[in-house]
């Protein structure tokens, strides 16, 4: 039989009983301290006796027609990105100059073999480039490592380091396109998306 529970005959307990809490009475209000009508006046004297002591001292200057342009400036990633593209341009490897020799009609049948290998075509790439399909592929293989925060070009030699062969197109795609807008080739469309400036409703 499982033990009872002692009852207490002590009559102090029915006294020390909660409350119940009553959340519609007036005195539960919690109000702020309120400003009396002395403190609102000598507030109000004390302000305009110091600010005609800024008029007489100081005669305010006649404002002058300023032309304000807004220059786009550079995120953080940005400047990441074109930071490790410098570093990885002062190394040129022997991978580089194998990547330099091929045609763009050779990634065009890189493409291809990799459209085959699916069971459906993309639909949502139609209007993209190859070389664009290309390093999207690249961005989305998570097996050369987090696309995020990283150049294309130093996390295609990274993957190189650690012996996961990654396509030698995507550096040839990489070193043709690097010519025209370093940040945009070089920055992962994830990254892009991940960093939006713009937020829509």
């Amino acid at each position: 039989m499982p033990p009872t529970r002692r009852k207490s005959g002590n009559p102090t307990s029915a006294a020390r009983a909660q409350q119940p809490l009553s959340f519609n009475a007036r005195s539960n209000r919690i109000t702020k301290p309120s400003i009396t009508a002395a403190s609102k006046n000598l507030d109000k004297t004390n302000s305009k006796k110091l600010a005609e002591e800024a008029e007489i001292s100081s005669p305010s200057p006649a404002p002058e027609e300023v032309d304000v342009q807004v220059a786009e400036q550079p995120t953080t990633a940005e400047l990441a990105i074109r930071s490790q593209v410098e570093a990885e341009k002062k190394e040129r490897t022997d991978a580089e100059t194998k990547a330099s020799k091929i045609t763009d009609a050779q990634i065009k049948r890189f493409w291809k073999r990799k459209e085959e290998e699916r069971k459906a075509p993309r639909v949502h790439q139609q209007g993209l480039s190859v070389e664009e399909k290309v390093l999207r592929e690249f961005d989305l293989s998570s097996q050369f490592g987090p696309c995020v925060g990283i150049a294309r070009t130093k996390r295609w030699k990274r993957a190189e380091a650690l012996g996961l062969e990654p396509p030698l197109e995507v550096l040839a795609v990489l070193q043709k396109a690097d010519s025209k807008n370093t940040v945009q080739v070089q920055r992962a469309y994830m990254d892009e998306l991940m960093s939006s400036k713009f937020i829509t409703s």
